[in-house]
């Protein structure tokens, strides 16, 4: 994993005190409650459909159109994009 340094402009009454872990360990609970908000959010998907999201797609792709269920395997397939991606930063963010 390639590591970035920035740099960060803030009020010197928020800095005082503030160390570098403390910064991570905000990054690292951000991660997480962006990865559970989306994994909830897929988890709805999977209770109402009582599937994965690919025996969903093979359904929605396979049936005549339904413009509803398009609909929902468009938005199911965002989330279940977001999770993977905050789920990696988050393992990313735990390992610095």
């Amino acid at each position: 994993m390639e590591l970035e340094e920035i740099t960060l402009k803030i009020p010197r009454s928020v800095a005082q005190g503030l160390e570098r872990r403390d910064i991570l360990f905000f990054l690292v609970d951000k991660a997480l409650s962006k990865l559970e908000y989306y994994r909830s959010r897929v988890e709805i998907f999977k209770r109402k459909y009582g599937c994965e999201l690919e025996e969903f797609q093979k359904k929605v792709l396979s049936q005549k159109e339904d413009f509803e269920k398009w609909d929902e395997l468009i938005l199911w397939e965002g989330y279940e994009r977001a999770y993977r991606e905050w789920k990696r930063k988050y393992e990313d963010l735990k390992s610095v």
